[in-house]
């Protein structure tokens, strides 16, 4: 279910929802704001800012907390 919505949000390739989602891995987990950019039976790809720089951040589903989508703001 939740690759079916994750592909149907990721869509739309020049317009990708808005996001917030949690990286366990991380040792101080916290919401990161960001796109969902794909969705793939490994696990989905964030646009996102680190350091200042955009960049592309690719989460096994293990290591993926939770997903917040903005839909209010997709357009």
């Amino acid at each position: 279910m939740l690759q079916y919505l994750g592909r149907l949000l990721s869509a739309d390739r020049a317009n990708p929802p808005p996001v917030s989602y949690l990286n366990k891995a991380e040792a101080d987990a916290s919401w990161r704001p960001g796109r969902l950019l794909a969705v793939d039976p490994q696990g989905a790809t964030f646009e996102t800012e680190i350091d200042g720089m955009r960049t592309a951040e690719c989460l096994p589903w293990g290591s993926i907390g939770a997903v917040r989508v903005h839909l209010g703001e997709h357009q």
